[in-house]
């Protein structure tokens, strides 16, 4: 069955990511680009080929994960992005038991949502999500759309068009 798409604010909301490998840090960036404080709980962190991911909004811990770092605040969503299948499953359960949102990187039948391939231009967001079928595909889509948009889109925030 496919997922329903839901456009939220997560600017300021506080996320959770468990793991510091490459896919946490993907998720990561696309969370801050959106305004989101992330907290990342990893016994080790991966370098980007910038360096050391340092941004506004993004507080690394390096541990292993707790289950007080679950329950240490009102997370908007949590994602469970470590190289460890117990790990990330004890993450999910506790979130499905809590009722937080959680992506589980390695195993699509634990998540309750996932991540579109998106492209932004200005107020304009599209995303393409694939139920986490096929990630490429979407990919390749997002790829066609983003050449397919037109340069005055972004025009439209001024104008102030409603959706209909």
């Amino acid at each position: 069955m496919a997922y329903f798409p839901m456009f939220v604010s997560l600017e300021n909301r506080a996320c959770l990511i468990v793991g510091g490998g490459r896919v946490a840090s993907r998720k990561c960036r696309g969370l801050l680009a959106f305004g989101a404080e992330v907290t990342m709980v990893a016994e080790w962190f991966a370098e980007t080929k910038d360096g050391a991911m340092q941004e506004p909004g993004l507080n690394r811990i390096r541990r292993r994960v707790r289950e007080a770092d679950l329950a240490a605040q009102d997370w908007a969503l949590v994602i469970a992005a470590t190289n460890d299948r117990q790990v990330n499953q004890q993450v999910a359960a506790y979130c499905r038991k809590q009722g937080i949102p959680v992506n589980v990187a390695d195993c699509r039948e634990e998540c309750d949502f996932f991540f579109p391939a998106y492209c932004v231009e200005g107020a304009v967001v599209a995303g393409i999500g694939t139920s986490g079928i096929s990630p490429k595909m979407a990919s390749a889509i997002r790829k066609r759309l983003e050449s397919a948009l037109p340069e005055w889109i972004a025009e439209l925030e001024k104008e102030g068009v409603e959706d209909g």
